[in-house]
């Protein structure tokens, strides 16, 4: 409409002039989708479960032997299942229905943990018991984790995939935050055992927030028909005989798509290297709070809590920044500063310093992996995401497996150390990156 003071010269059309923006707070903006809310909650309840029985499960096992290296061998053993049938997970959840694979995974994590807190009450625990459950536990998220991963596409729009990313990743940290500290408090109030009973609830927790989400939103993407071992059939006996076949057709053809794009196969590398490094220091928490600060089981909780603050500063910072186009670069200088503060960690022996530099590796550690996550998930195709996640999800076989060597390494000169090497392994390997794989500089 023309300015009554500044009329529209005559011959020249009128513009209509919008207001300036407004300011929008794009944090929780994929909180707006019902499906994805209670997907983020049904999240929030099975990671809090995670977080209080790594607290318990880590407390139990080093009060029972006193040794690094048992710690190491419980964590591996969640980690063997998931290196070796990830792939298997990623090719089941391209082709069934998410939803009910996470809610098959959440009931048996839940009767898992109830088995081990029976045997905890009874007295009658042993080592090779949390060895078994760990290693069931993997098995379990061989199929939770590519099909929680490839989830989330389908519940938000793509230019709300950072956001619902970080988001998720804020949700798991929140549990980091409050879910060891509560286990740390607990622990001298109801024992281990009653840690592992709040651990079942949560899973129960979590299964009831999944029956929520709608079905019809989640399902397996269409494929073509394209006469090969993929097409399922119409008979129940045809689809049962080319559903396995079926899967190893899907493997190779996610194989062979992450072999032949250069920017999925480094950004597979930039996943692999600094968590196999990295992320193993969490589960060798139990040794600094009993040997290198003499804090006890309260103690672990606030050190686990300080990590748990940072990575939810740093999730909350990666979804605020929406759209962000200098993904690239970002995770470069995220990759470097985790590594740096890891390295500052292992070599800190005073125990407010270490919780100060422990908010600093949270926040480098969850942001580096949130923006990882998002470059592989907006680089593939849709109807292979599972496929191509659960490549992606070796890397949490890769933290309790790294645990291991560490473990030895820590039982032999020391746990601090043996995580400043880690973190200074992460350092060089992203310096080699920069100089080597500049096309990551250019991802957005």
């Amino acid at each position: 409409m023309s300015d009554p003071i500044h009329p529209t010269p005559l011959g020249e059309p009128e513009l209509e002039v919008s207001p300036p923006a407004r300011f929008r707070l794009t944090t929780f903006t994929s909180l707006a989708f019902r499906d994805y809310r209670w997907y983020w909650l049904g999240t929030i309840a099975a990671f809090a479960a995670l977080q209080m029985q790594i607290v318990a499960r880590g407390w139990l096992v080093y009060q029972m032997t006193n040794s690094p290296l048992a710690l190491g061998l419980v964590s591996a053993g969640f980690g063997v299942p998931i290196l070796l049938l990830s792939m298997f997970g990623g090719a089941i959840a391209d082709r069934l229905d998410k939803r009910r694979i996470l809610i098959a995974a959440h009931v048996f994590l839940g009767t898992i943990t109830l088995i081990v807190a029976i045997l905890v009450s009874l007295g009658s625990i042993q080592l090779w018991h949390l060895m078994t459950a760990s290693f069931l536990t993997g098995i379990a998220f061989v199929f939770h984790g590519p099909a929680r991963q490839a989830m989330m596409p389908e519940l938000v729009e793509k230019e709300k995939l950072l956001n619902a990313i970080s988001l998720n990743s804020t949700g798991m940290n929140l549990t980091r935050v409050v879910a060891p500290s509560i286990a740390g408090v607990l622990v001298p109030l109801i024992n281990i055992s009653g840690v592992y009973y709040v651990v079942v609830a949560l899973y129960v927790l979590a299964v009831a927030a999944l029956h929520t989400i709608s079905r019809e939103r989640i399902t397996a993407p269409a494929r073509e028909s394209t006469g090969s071992s993929q097409e399922v059939g119409n008979t129940p006996s045809q689809r049962f005989s080319n559903f396995f076949p079926g899967i190893w057709a899907d493997l190779k053809e996610g194989i062979g798509h992450v072999c032949r794009s250069p920017v999925i196969l480094s950004l597979m590398a930039m996943a692999f290297v600094p968590l196999a490094f990295g992320l193993p220091y969490v589960n060798l928490m139990p040794v600094f709070a009993d040997d290198v600060f003499r804090v006890g089981p309260e103690g672990l909780g606030i050190l686990m809590t300080a990590t748990g603050v940072g990575a939810l500063g740093g999730s909350l910072v990666i979804a605020t920044l929406g759209d962000f186009r200098r993904k690239g670069i970002l995770l470069l200088a995220l990759a470097l500063g985790f590594g740096l503060t890891l390295a500052l960690f292992g070599l800190s022996h005073n125990f407010g310093l270490a919780l100060a530099i422990l908010i600093a590796v949270g926040a480098s550690s969850t942001g580096y992996m949130t923006v990882n996550n998002t470059l592989i998930q907006s680089n593939t195709p849709r109807r292979m995401l599972g496929r191509v996640m659960s490549i992606y999800m070796i890397t949490f076989a890769l933290m309790p497996l790294g645990t291991l060597p560490i473990s030895i390494i820590a039982q032999a000169i020391g746990v601090d150390i043996a995580v400043a090497v880690g973190g200074a392994i992460i350092g060089i390997f992203t310096v080699t990156v920069i100089v080597l794989r500049p096309n990551i500089h250019h991802l957005e």
